[in-house]
């Protein structure tokens, strides 16, 4: 009997294994995909594109102004927009149809008036979890819209964020939710960090404040020997918290604007202030050390993407493939003319969207080196090309100020 128990367990254990694994490659839940590394795990999709550009499958002009990506979750397409004072959110289905549209805030505002958001929303256990650009988290039934609950960071927590190009931004984070905890770093006098009941809305638990202003960054996670860290960086150091307890852990003064890759208890920082740097962390995940600087500015906002043993990422205003050995920080710099970029990876691919040019490019890297596969421009839409792609179901998902574009690269 304890035979057939033990067998009947592994058979099981292989048939979820399976399962998880196949609706990970359907869905793309959160920012930059399943773990924040803007990585997809789905196969069977074109190794190159034909001169126009791969077929449009649908699109939509009615999701508000914004640079927040989409998310997946099964067969629905989640994405935010500001719409006159108002922050909505909008759910598709497989095809484009809205299923539903709905308000869940106010438009975060500066000295130029109303700010779109840049937020992306995250969905867990039947709920979506969204920061507006005012500060406000929200809760929101996934099938309805409607909301659940919200909580004000700057009310609460008096978050504060901090600034680019020396203009004042806006809340842009994108809300990590891990065992039933939501996750933000308001960076105020209050917290550095956050941990709410995704149920409730309840703290949890604050972090002690470093006194440190917030960055465009949204955080990470971290496991290592039973202990889970959640990794970021603020507006001048980088930051690491115990997520069940939020004491801080570790921190180092440094500066980095793109959300840090995740590695096995490694952590890349892209556009340091100095360069990339990367950390490798005890097992204990209680201390880190320095392995590598590569003294490079990789795109800000445009983050970088793990091929293999390889980081991939582009210059801001130069053009150029960037190419980092993940072990040693060794170098390479591919001649093309792509520039200021964010990045996306799928079955052995590289996806590119330039911010300025509105290109969209397919690239096929080799061990010594990369080649353009299909390009095509992105007519529809304005402003800044500067929200992340998304992938799910075969879909490439393009996001430019109020248009969403959905592209089939599947192969036939």
């Amino acid at each position: 009997m304890k035979k057939y128990q033990s067998n009947y367990l592994r058979i099981a254990t292989i048939v979820a294994f399976l399962f998880v694994h196949q609706l990970l490659k359907a869905q793309w839940p959160q920012w930059r995909g399943p773990m924040r590394d803007g990585f997809c795990a789905e196969s069977n999709l074109l190794k190159a594109w034909p001169a126009e550009g791969p077929r449009l499958a649908w699109s939509s002009d009615t999701i508000g102004f914004g640079y927040g990506s989409a998310i997946i979750q099964g067969n629905i397409i989640y994405a935010t927009g500001l719409k006159e004072s108002s922050e909505i959110m909008t759910a598709f289905d497989i095809n484009g149809k809205i299923i539903w549209q709905k308000r869940v805030g106010k438009a975060g505002e500066n000295s130029n008036g109303s700010l779109a958001p840049g937020s992306t929303p995250t969905f867990y256990k039947n709920k979506l979890y969204f920061l507006t650009a005012a500060g406000e988290i929200v809760c929101i039934n996934p099938t309805t819209g409607a909301l659940v609950w919200a909580i004000s960071i700057p009310k609460k927590f008096e978050g504060a964020i901090g600034s680019i190009m020396g203009r004042t931004s806006i809340f842009c984070e994108s809300p990590l939710v891990v065992d039933d905890k939501v996750i933000l770093t308001p960076c105020g006098k209050n917290a550095t960090f956050i941990a709410l009941n995704s149920s409730t809305g309840e703290t949890v638990w604050a972090s002690e404040s470093i006194d440190n202003a917030g960055n465009f960054v949204s955080p990470i996670l971290i496991q290592g020997e039973g202990k889970k860290l959640i990794v970021s960086n603020t507006e001048n150091f980088y930051v690491a918290v115990d997520l069940n307890t939020g004491k801080i852990v570790w921190k180092e003064k440094g500066s980095a604007t793109s959300v840090p890759l995740p590695g096995n208890k490694q952590v890349y920082f892209t556009c340091t202030d100095d360069g990339g740097k990367m950390l490798n962390i005890s097992n204990d995940l209680n201390s880190f050390s320095f392995k590598w600087s590569d003294g490079l500015k990789i795109k800000p906002l445009g983050g970088a993407v793990r091929l293999g043993n390889r980081i991939f990422g582009t210059y801001d205003n130069r053009k150029g493939i960037l190419c980092i050995d993940w072990e040693t920080g060794k170098q390479q710099v591919f001649d093309k003319d792509i520039r200021g970029a964010s990045l996306l990876a799928a079955n052995g691919m590289i996806y590119c969207y330039e911010d300025k040019a509105g290109r969209v490019s397919l690239l096929k890297p080799t061990e010594n080196s990369i080649e353009i596969v299909g390009s095509f421009k992105v007519t529809m839409g304005q402003g800044a090309h500067l929200a992340h792609m998304s992938m799910g179901n075969g879909i490439l998902f393009v996001r430019h100020g109020d248009s969403l574009m959905a592209y089939n690269i599947k192969q036939k």
